[in-house]
């Protein structure tokens, strides 16, 4: 693909980051993408096969630039403690670096179709174990009260998750200050008192 094709699958791309986070899905037509980026719809179905896939890329692209920040963390350390702190600031500060992308990754999935939702969900499920294994760690130390590894990972992912809604750039609270607050509310409820 030429510089300027990429330049112009990209540009779709954005425009679509943009109309999906201000209308929705539903709300945005493929006519309002390609008015946005000044060419014709054979272009942007050069690319995309249909506006289906323009959303599977923008959601997919999403959850796997955060499963390759989770694994880096993950390898870098070996404390399980140390890790899952890193993993929920890496997490929560995407809502405030990719704030559109984040509402589209959490809110727009359930509008994909079924072969496309089979393979977010995988990415789901990945981005879960990944949670799970430090949790599992965490077991194995005898640090994690007697807490459901299950519940313990879908109470931190909406703690986080939903924290695009409400926080505010420039709020009282840095993301940072948001990622420590989490973390406290989260181990103080998972680990042993020491």
């Amino acid at each position: 693909m030429s510089k300027f094709e990429e330049n112009t699958k990209e540009q779709l791309l954005e425009k679509a980051v943009d109309l999906f986070y201000e209308k929705g899905y539903a709300g945005a037509s493929v006519r309002d993408i390609v008015k946005a980026v000044k060419v014709s719809n054979s272009i942007l179905y050069h690319y995309f096969k249909d506006k289906n896939e323009l959303l599977f890329v923008i959601i997919e692209r999403t959850g796997r630039e955060l499963i390759e920040s989770l694994r880096k963390i993950e390898k870098r350390y070996s404390d399980p403690v140390e890790a899952l702190s890193r993993m929920i600031l890496t997490q929560v500060s995407i809502v405030k670096e990719k704030k559109k992308e984040t509402k589209i990754f959490l809110e727009e999935q359930y509008q994909l179709n079924e072969n496309y939702k089979k393979k977010i969900l995988k990415q789901h499920r990945e981005i879960y174990n990944i949670y799970k294994r430090q949790l599992e760690k965490l077991e194995k130390q005898g640090k994690l009260r007697n807490v459901n590894k299950t519940v313990a990972n879908f109470a931190i992912h909406a703690m986080m998750n939903w924290s695009y809604r409400w926080y505010k750039d420039k709020g009282p609270l840095s993301i940072e200050d948001v990622a420590k607050q989490i973390c406290d509310i989260f181990f103080f409820g998972i680990l042993k008192k020491d």
